[in-house]
């Protein structure tokens, strides 16, 4: 039996983090949630009519 190496070791805790993400997922707890403040709304109004001119 050859002895387990770094690469190794990084490969297997990479399997079980995927692992783990996929099962959080799979129960539903991947939804991220944004929340918006006043400057982000404000800006977001003010900035629309600049990007409707850039269409052009």
């Amino acid at each position: 039996m050859r002895a387990q190496t770094v690469e190794d070791r990084d490969v297997e805790e990479g399997r079980r983090y995927e692992q783990q993400l996929l099962a959080r997922c799979a129960i539903g707890e991947h939804a991220p949630k944004y929340t918006y403040g006043p400057c982000g709304i404000i800006s977001s109004v003010l900035l629309f009519p600049v990007g409707l001119v850039c269409l052009w």
